[in-house]
């Protein structure tokens, strides 16, 4: 098995070199992919480095592919004009013929502007910039089921599916950019890519490279943290574990992706349940445990790919029947605030929720000289509001359910991609869902109030 899997890599490293020239794109053109339909995304990206959140608002996480080692990953990092701080992290051989590398950098400051480089097969690359945000009062922006790949049904290959989706998942990424004013991080719901990778199976191992060389290629994420949740098409994936270097990953429900991890930013805590694994008790000792450690934080916030709430087809599939009736009781007793989910590829948002029942603890209000409505719920841990993504680059849509889920406020289930941007203050929580197209809400503008 040892020496299939070691021919394997010899023939995928082959292939990616073999490739290059025909699925080159411009490093100037990038950003935008403006060259959609005449270009063509690169197994470069693949390599891309790219950012997590770290452990709380000080720290940054950072995870790249490189063809080699040299004893250990580095990143060297430096606010302007200043000294440069060099920090080391784990190398890892993936056995792919790639080298999985993961730093973490510590002690940045609030509204501050840094320059780094990371180390790639002996060479350091150009100076990036990073500039952290305000650290009490911030945006991030949540968006689900990249699913990149997932238009290769709908094209002619492989790559023309990969193409379409990195495209419209840079332009969904650069909306919700200019939306929030520079966001602190990202959320992902889940499924960032189509494919699981393959040991034994070379052409599988290549389609995931490429598609994860798609959801890699945009620009902003060299400059703003992405934090995912693992979805059912990640669960399997070695790529997703090794492509993200999460804060705080636990062996609690964990899959071959990963397991339950959290970070904190500010007064907020997030708590990233691995839903894949329905060991309903390990997903309640993570809870558990994390609330405890963190007891004085202020707003709590859980992310996971199943939508347990949500209008769409799988609504009655067995593992979202088990989760529906276990996730729920875990979360009201540690008072979530605010739950973000995927999967269902439509958007909902849920009345607040207790014992699977609708508690009308909310007021709809206008706007002042606007038709703008607010739904203002006033959490006083009656009630939890769970928030489901549509799919973020249109690469698949599912269907209303006939019978409309009586947990819905509000859906939008039009065949357009959205995202939401999500404020956090001292005593609420501001939220706006927005389709792409045009940059309309889809949905009032919800306020927590707490």
């Amino acid at each position: 098995m040892k020496n299939k899997r070691k021919i394997i890599s010899i023939l995928l490293s082959i292939i990616i070199i073999v490739f290059f020239p025909v699925l080159s794109i411009s490093k100037e053109n990038k950003n935008c992919f403006l060259g959609y339909g005449k270009e063509r995304i690169s197994l470069e990206y693949f390599s891309e480095i790219c950012l997590t959140p770290g452990e709380d608002e000080s720290m940054l996480n950072f995870s790249w592919y490189s063809r080699s080692s040299q004893g250990s990953s580095k990143i060297k990092i430096r606010e302007e004009d200043e000294k440069e701080r060099i920090f080391e992290g784990e190398s890892i051989d993936i056995g792919n013929g790639f080298i999985s590398n993961k730093v973490t950098v510590t002690n940045l400051k609030a509204n501050t502007t840094y320059i780094y480089s990371y180390e790639s097969d002996g060479l350091w690359s150009q100076p990036l910039e990073y500039k952290t945000q305000d650290f009490q009062n911030y945006a991030f922006v949540f968006m689900a089921d990249p699913q990149i790949g997932a238009s290769s049904k709908k094209t002619k290959s492989n790559i023309d599916g990969v193409e379409k989706d990195a495209y419209n998942w840079n332009k969904v990424i650069k909306k919700s950019v200019d939306k929030s004013n520079n966001p602190s991080f990202i959320v992902c719901g889940g499924d960032v890519t189509n494919a699981t990778e393959d040991g034994d199976d070379l052409s599988k191992t290549y389609t995931s490279n490429l598609e994860y060389a798609g959801f890699l290629s945009p620009d902003y994420l060299r400059y703003i943290p992405i934090a995912n949740a693992v979805g059912n098409h990640d669960k399997d994936n070695e790529n997703f574990y090794n492509h993200f270097n999460v804060p705080n990953l636990t062996n609690l429900g964990e899959t071959v992706a990963g397991g339950d991890y959290y970070f904190t930013y500010g007064n907020t805590l997030y708590l990233f349940i691995n839903t894949n694994n329905l060991n309903i008790l390990q997903h309640k000792k993570f809870i558990d445990d994390t609330i405890e450690k963190n007891k004085d934080i202020k707003w709590k916030i859980a992310v996971f790919h199943h939508d347990i709430y949500g209008g769409g087809r799988h609504e009655d599939d067995k593992d979202m029947k088990i989760l529906r009736s276990e996730i729920p009781p875990i979360l009201e007793d540690n008072k979530i605030d605010l739950v973000l989910c995927g999967h269902d590829h439509i958007y909902s948002r849920t009345y607040p929720l207790k014992n699977n029942k609708k508690i009308m603890n909310f007021t709809v209000e206008r706007v002042e000289n606007s038709k703008e409505k607010v739904d203002i719920i006033k959490n006083n841990n009656e009630g939890i509001t769970y928030i489901t993504g549509s799919s973020s680059t249109g690469s698949k849509f599912y269907k209303q359910d006939k019978n409309k889920n009586k947990y819905i406020k509000k859906i939008y289930c039009e065949e357009i991609p959205t995202y939401t941007v999500i404020e956090i203050k001292q005593d609420l929580i501001n939220i706006v869902t927005y389709e792409v197209n045009e940059d309309k809400p889809v949905d009032n503008k919800i306020i927590i109030q707490k």
